[in-house]
């Protein structure tokens, strides 16, 4: 007997390189998150990709940067179930893909790649962390998982994240130098599908796959 045929399909967003502005934060002051402090603050919001990669959007993204780091908040507007930890895509977190170079020549993460992990609820001591998975020749030391800032705040039929990624976290983050970043991210539901922004995991290994992740240009 044969075997069966795999069924095969491409989304959208397979024929699109995305890309869009990430604005520089305001001043910090006092405020832990910036981000959230400004007036303007929906001009930080990253566009909804959803229906590019057939799926429903439940997720919105703010992005902001600054020389101090990269700052995000993500309004969920789900009810919170569960985190799980080791295996952080099996329940509610957020997953950050980040490129300090922008490199779309390579089929694997480089030095300046990372992936970040970020939980609404601790898990045995852990709330967030980077799991970079490098080539033997292109690995950097990952982060302290204490140097990353995030914040839940929960309601009735949603929650929202804050989160801050100190420039020290993100090797070859230079924003006077490279005026871009790659950029993706993964928002997983328990017992729920992910909601992404420029490639499915149903699609490719986005976590080993830079050259897929959208540009963002930094703006002042």
């Amino acid at each position: 007997m044969f075997e069966e045929e795999r069924e095969f399909s491409l989304n959208p967003i397979n024929f699109f390189q995305i890309s869009a502005d990430c604005l520089a934060l305001p001043e910090a002051k006092k405020e832990s998150f910036p981000l959230l402090s400004s007036r303007n603050y929906h001009r930080y919001l990253l566009p909804d990709t959803s229906a590019l990669c057939i799926q429903n959007a439940f997720a919105e993204v703010a992005l902001g940067w600054s020389r101090e780091g990269i700052e995000a908040f993500i309004n969920i507007k789900e009810q919170y179930q569960s985190s799980q930890y080791p295996n952080v895509s099996s329940g509610d977190s957020v997953e950050l893909f980040l490129d300090t170079r922008d490199v779309k020549t390579s089929g694997h993460n480089t030095r300046f790649c990372h992936h970040f992990f970020f939980l609404p609820e601790s898990v045995e001591g852990h709330s967030a962390g980077e799991i970079t998975r490098f080539r033997t020749e292109d690995t950097h030391e990952l982060c302290n998982p204490k140097d990353l800032n995030v914040s839940a705040q929960f309601k009735k039929d949603s929650y929202q994240l804050q989160i801050f990624i100190p420039s020290q976290c993100l090797n070859g983050y230079d924003p006077d130098q490279f005026d871009r970043l790659g950029f993706s991210y993964r928002i997983n539901r328990f017992n729920g599908e992910p909601q992404h922004f420029s490639v499915t995991s149903d699609d490719y290994q986005i976590e080993q796959q830079p050259s897929l992740w959208s540009s963002l240009r930094l703006i002042t």
